[in-house]
């Protein structure tokens, strides 16, 4: 890595934890961004994973050795803000609190930036995350709290989607931080041979459907098709497997690559997503998306790749019944699988142009506060 001369103000990113997931790797991925920039930036995680992410160059600092676990939750948090009120008195002490800058990444964080009213803060929002909670009075308040802290905030967003999402409740993000898949996920070329029909990945919130992937399976099963599940949760493995379908628990990216590239169709089931990473893996080796309409697969299945965007209401037959009419198409899927492979190549290149000019922009507002 280049060596960079450190300057300016410091940064305090909060996660929730380091657990391996989309949202944690693109966060861990700007902090690297901006470290490699000459930011002085240090990652506080609230909680402990069993499976974490390496942050690299990064100094990570743990507020609780706490698991990571929604049921404990509630009960944690009022320990971990005292102990981050304690580290913000310890930067008192030190004369530092007046050159630090908050970034929150996720609602879970947003609570302890109201304790550093003075400090600067700024929100990386990757989806809406009100709409993980079910409705009732438990989303209302949520949405009112992210709503405000995001008001206080200066926002960056992931995509066009996330942004016009955060405009309509009156929020103007300063920036876009597009993301994209890793280039280690585009193949060569595409292949044709491909023995698995349908994979997908299942995990659990309500708003990930796991009702549904299993209503489909079994349907599957029924017509003969061949799947694949891949799952970070080893309950869910457990109710696939019984259930007689093939499941593989957390395989590595060269496996999960290996998958992508023996697969036909990618599919994705969840009600509302911010983007979606794992159907555009998929894509960088002619893997064919075809996803309910959640609203962050919009922003690269394009073009002909459109009219694998299915409407929310479908049921499962419906599902079903798309999916083998795109079995039932060899040249068609074909055509896809190149589109598809086309569409990843394209938008990596694009996404890496803009990103680093963006970097350089967020940079500059972070050492300036302008």
């Amino acid at each position: 890595m280049k060596q960079v001369s450190h300057t300016g103000r410091k940064v305090l990113m909060l996660l929730p934890s380091l657990r391996i997931s989309g949202g944690v790797k693109e966060a861990v991925r700007l902090a690297n961004d901006l470290a490699e920039q000459g930011v002085q930036i240090r990652i506080v995680a609230l909680w402990r994973s069993e499976h974490e992410l390496s942050c690299g160059s990064v100094p990570v600092e743990y507020l609780s050795s706490f698991s990571a676990k929604r049921s404990f939750a509630a009960i944690q948090i009022p320990v971990l803000l005292a102990r981050f009120f304690l580290l913000l008195r310890q930067l008192e002490r030190q004369d530092e609190m007046h050159g630090i800058v908050l970034f929150l990444t996720h609602f879970s964080t947003f609570p302890f930036a109201w304790l550093a009213p003075k400090l600067e803060w700024f929100c990386f929002n990757q989806d809406v995350e009100w709409m993980f909670v079910r409705e009732g009075i438990l989303r209302s308040v949520l949405r009112w709290f992210i709503l405000a802290t995001s008001r206080r905030s200066r926002v960056f967003t992931t995509n066009a989607y996330v942004e016009s999402l955060y405009q309509q409740e009156g929020i103007r993000p300063v920036g876009r931080l597009s993301i994209w898949a890793s280039s280690e996920w585009l193949t060569s070329g595409v292949s044709q041979s491909r023995q698995i029909d349908v994979v997908m990945l299942l995990r659990r919130g309500h708003m990930k459907r796991l009702d549904l992937y299993i209503e489909a399976l079994s349907l599957m099963k029924r017509e003969g098709l061949s799947s694949l599940v891949v799952t970070p949760d080893e309950e869910i493995f457990a109710l696939v497997t019984k259930g007689g379908s093939q499941c593989m628990l957390r395989p590595t990216n060269e496996s999960l690559a290996n998958i992508y590239q023996r697969s036909k169709i990618f599919l994705l089931l969840s009600d509302t997503e911010g983007f979606a990473l794992p159907p555009l893996e998929a894509m960088g080796s002619g893997c064919v998306p075809l996803c309910r309409d959640s609203g962050g697969p919009r922003c690269y299945m394009t073009g002909p790749l459109a009219t694998n965007l299915i409407p929310l209401d479908a049921t499962t037959a419906q599902i079903c019944a798309t999916i083998q009419t795109l079995l039932g198409d060899t040249e068609n899927l074909r055509r896809l699988s190149e589109i598809a492979r086309e569409h990843f190549e394209a938008g990596y290149a694009l996404t890496a142009s803009e990103r680093t000019e963006r970097i350089a922009s967020l940079r500059e507002i972070i050492q300036t506060g302008s």
